[in-house]
């Protein structure tokens, strides 16, 4: 159970996350720099008093997540594409997650229309104490009655204090061995990924996409290497953070030798198996004992 302060600060993270995505889709049109629209979102977030949860992921067509502007990117919006704005934000530890589709004139714009729909399905089927697998019925048979496609093996998940995926996933396809109940007290984040309906419809792990983690929480021995992992937990915990965010700090030089080590890992980009476009759509909700409140 949470308290009333940490009610407060769950509800005031999904409202700074309602906000940011309202104003993303202004920051998205032809030509215009990826690393414009992580920045920008980014610091909507700071500028309404949170921090970001995780990098700003901005995936193109074919990308379904984890794609963040390196420092000094140069990649732009392409025309007749379908971009992912994936947003988080977190008063203290407490976090929220959303994301939202642009079209720059895609000739697959109405996936957008599905994945929206899918979520607003999705959150209908939420039931406390009810199966969490109901929720993946509900999407697959939502996306597919419109003639789409869910990419099967991209899910939504459970959030916990300064952890944005928590452990239990949320099926977006029909699966009976599913896992678990929705319980009282706890947030999950569901979020439909809707493809082409001659897609294979999954995806694998595609180039890296500048986004890290600490992937231990044991202090290295080496000098250097301490001082680097301590500035990094202090900005950010266990939570992603990005590689633009840290290529201030004394230790930024470290960063490949720590991958290397396995004290950091850094996310692959999410590529649909097939190459075809995905749109999604995404909100985060936090149940009580009686009510399921979106909170994003």
């Amino acid at each position: 159970m949470f308290t009333e302060e940490e009610i407060g600060k769950l509800l005031e993270a999904g409202k700074i996350v309602k906000a940011t995505r309202e104003m993303a889709p202004r920051l998205v049109f032809d030509g215009a720099r990826l690393i414009d629209i992580c920045e920008g979102v980014e610091a909507e977030i700071r500028g309404q008093g949170g921090k970001p949860a995780f990098p700003c992921n901005v995936s193109i067509n074919e990308i379904g997540a984890h794609y963040t502007s390196p420092p000094g990117d140069t990649r732009v919006v392409p025309a007749g594409s379908l971009v992912k704005v994936d947003i988080g934000a977190r008063v203290d530890g407490f976090l929220a997650d959303s994301a939202v589709t642009v079209s720059v004139g895609s000739d697959n714009a109405d996936m957008i229309r599905v994945a929206e729909s899918a979520l607003e399905k999705a959150i209908q089927a939420v039931k406390i104490g009810g199966k969490i697998s109901d929720v993946g019925s509900v999407v697959e048979k939502t996306i597919k009655s419109q003639g789409y496609k869910p990419i099967r093996n991209l899910t939504g998940h459970q959030i916990s204090e300064y952890t944005i995926h928590a452990g239990v996933s949320v099926p977006n396809v029909a699966d009976v061995g599913a896992p678990g109940k929705f319980q009282p007290w706890s947030i999950y984040a569901l979020e439909p990924f809707v493809t082409l309906p001659d897609a294979d419809g999954h995806i694998e792990e595609g180039p890296l996409g500048n986004i890290l983690h600490l992937a231990k929480l044991k202090k290295p021995k080496d000098a250097e290497e301490r001082k680097y992992f301590e500035e990094i937990y202090a900005g950010f915990r266990t939570l992603p953070f990005a590689k633009r965010w840290v290529s201030g700090f004394k230790g930024f030089g470290l960063t490949g030798r720590m991958i290397g080590d396995r004290a950091l890992y850094e996310y692959p980009t999410l590529v649909e198996a097939s190459g075809k476009p995905i749109a999604q759509a995404e909100h985060t909700l936090l149940t009580t004992d009686k009510d399921i409140i979106i909170t994003t």
